[in-house]
């Protein structure tokens, strides 16, 4: 029952976003030269196909955690980073398509020099470092609190004095945390990857089009952060949620100092913040998709 009453919360969010963005973002079809629109559709069937082979993957490891209980859920703690990865990785690996011109035509585009840094919008970067630095800080934070569970694995929390103890589990230890950082790292570098592929792709062939070129580049990689900052949202705040829940069943009233309960509670209001929000995140990744090129504007040739 409560994993049927979470799907129909997080299909409402996604309604709620779709509603918010088509509300806030009126259709505007941009009108543009007919070397540019193969370019442009090509660069959105990408970027939703990247959208779709990462919930696929991601599906089929959640499918792995709950059929394979020896695994003890450790899928879980890289469903979502490993998902996003795999999208990123065939993104990066689809060809982009050359905007042609006809034969004999002069090709002109602008000599700028463009890297995986030039193309992300502004402030993105910093918010998926900052993102990354929290996910390494409660990794870390929980690997250092977590206890050995009955097997020797690092995937319980206690407390107790002389008199009482207590043992939780799961919390997520190092069993689940190294699987989880590595998760992260292979996320990382699929985007490094995916960002390469927008800003080495051949410029539109003309000085004209430079800001719709410029645009597309943009959305496409506003595209690739969104759904990678969903992806690793998803995991922290997963793993913020078991954290605060083991941590909180572990706490022995009148023994246990304060201090866990609050850590416990923050973990579990913090979780679930994240979990929305990667969900929201991926959504709006899939609707920037949906949505490249729609916007797209070109300099006005000069007035001769």
């Amino acid at each position: 029952m409560a994993g049927f009453a979470l799907n129909l919360y997080a299909i409402g969010i996604v309604i709620a976003v779709v509603i918010v963005w088509f509300i806030a973002h009126r259709r505007r079809t941009a009108r543009l030269p007919e070397h540019i629109v193969p370019v442009v559709a090509a660069s959105r069937r990408r970027a939703l196909m990247a959208i779709v082979c990462a919930l696929s993957v991601f599906f089929a490891l959640v499918v792995a955690g709950l059929t394979l209980p020896g695994l003890l859920g450790s899928p879980f703690a890289f469903a979502s980073t490993l998902a996003g990865a795999a999208g990123l990785l065939l993104y990066a690996l689809t060809p982009p398509r050359v905007a042609e011109v006809p034969a004999g035509a002069p090709r002109s585009a602008g000599l700028e020099r463009r890297s995986w840094l030039s193309v992300i919008p502004k402030g993105w970067l910093h918010g998926f470092a900052e993102v990354g630095a929290v996910f390494v800080i409660v990794i870390v934070f929980c690997g250092l609190t977590a206890d050995a569970d009955d097997h020797g694995r690092s995937r319980g929390i206690g407390f107790g004095d002389e008199d009482v103890s207590s043992l939780a589990t799961p919390y997520p230890g190092w069993f689940y945390g190294v699987p989880a950082l590595v998760g992260l790292s292979v996320l990382a570098a699929a985007v490094v990857l995916a960002l390469h592929r927008i800003g080495s792709a051949p410029a539109f062939p003309a000085p004209e089009d430079a800001n719709a070129d410029m645009q597309w580049r943009q959305a496409s990689a506003s595209v690739i952060l969104k759904l990678a900052m969903g992806a690793m949202l998803f995991t922290l705040g997963g793993i913020m949620l078991m954290a605060g829940s083991v941590m909180s069943s572990a706490v022995i009233e009148d023994v246990t100092s304060v201090v866990w309960s609050v850590i416990s509670d923050a973990m579990l209001i913090m979780g679930i913040v994240a979990l929305v929000v990667s969900i929201v995140s991926v959504t709006l990744a899939a609707l920037t998709a949906f949505t490249i090129g729609e916007r797209l504007t070109r300099v006005p040739e000069p007035v001769r």
